[in-house]
């Protein structure tokens, strides 16, 4: 989590009903990982939408963009659906390192790792983390085989590595990826400052943006987007329109439409100006 609070986008599960070739909807899928990682989203939730769901495709993408390259074979199956996966550019974040020299791994450094071999009922494993080699494993748990976890470089001799949890890892590590129910129902249980993003909304101003920023000080934000044939009223009983804040972040648009993965880079990019940070 990159501050105090976390940040989240909701995509629908209709993003990508325009279009029936899985090579255009695996890049437009990829466009939104990208935006997500740029500027620092810890979460990408997938509502429901009723006209159209391809949650199941729509997140293998999602998390397969987000697992480091090194732990793909292990972590993803090959499947059909990933068959476009090779034209995504990498996301190139924190937790996906390129350096591959187990002697160049530093003490207090961080890594992604899964367990390859679980060493006994009294705990230990040793773990995938992206070097020429598996690395023991300091813990009192037993892990099962294939278990992805984060863990922290303690000791180069002998080199060995510590689980640690996600949120004690400085800096931006990656989104998450979530599919939920129907639009209204999760945004109820997130109890989070929503911005809904709209043509009809109020046109985002210097001003506007404070706002939001001071908001985003004590509470979680989540930016909401509608669907390539419905905007976000469409998902929203008018009561739950007027508890959340909608806007309009490309006031002067001078096409018919905007995709979705087109307004999430212009959002986000706005609300980046302001983003706060601990």
């Amino acid at each position: 989590m990159t501050g105090c609070c976390e940040r989240a986008i909701l995509i629908p599960s209709s993003l990508i009903m325009e279009s029936r070739d899985r090579r255009v909807n695996t890049l437009k899928v990829g466009a939104i990982a990208r935006a997500a990682a740029v500027f620092g989203m810890d979460r990408i939730v997938i509502y429901r939408d009723p006209e159209f769901d391809d949650s199941r495709f729509m997140s293998m993408i999602l998390r397969y963009m987000e697992t480091p390259q090194y732990l793909r074979k292990l972590l993803i199956p090959r499947r059909e659906e990933l068959r476009h996966v090779g034209m995504l550019p990498p996301l190139r974040t924190a937790h996906h390192p390129v350096n591959s020299r187990t002697e160049a791994l530093k003490i207090g450094e961080y890594r992604v790792g899964a367990v390859v071999e679980s060493v006994g009922s009294d705990g230990g494993a040793w773990v995938e983390i992206g070097v020429d080699r598996p690395i023991p494993l300091r813990t009192d748990e037993n892990y099962q085989v294939g278990k992805r976890l984060n863990v922290r470089i303690f000791s180069r001799n002998p080199l060995a590595a510590e689980p640690v949890d996600r949120k004690a890892i400085p800096g931006y590590w990656g989104y998450e990826v979530e599919v939920a129910g129907g639009l209204e129902d999760h945004l109820r249980s997130m109890n989070s400052f929503v911005l809904l993003t709209s043509r009809k909304g109020k046109t985002v101003t210097s001003g506007l943006l404070q706002k939001i920023a001071e908001m985003g000080k004590r509470r979680d934000l989540a930016v909401v987007f509608g669907s390539p044939a419905r905007g976000v009223d469409a998902f929203l009983r008018k009561e739950a329109l007027d508890r959340y804040c909608m806007i309009n972040t490309i006031p002067h648009q001078e096409t018919e439409t905007v995709r979705v993965e087109e307004a999430a880079w212009a959002t986000l990019a706005l609300l980046n100006l302001v983003r706060v940070e601990d």
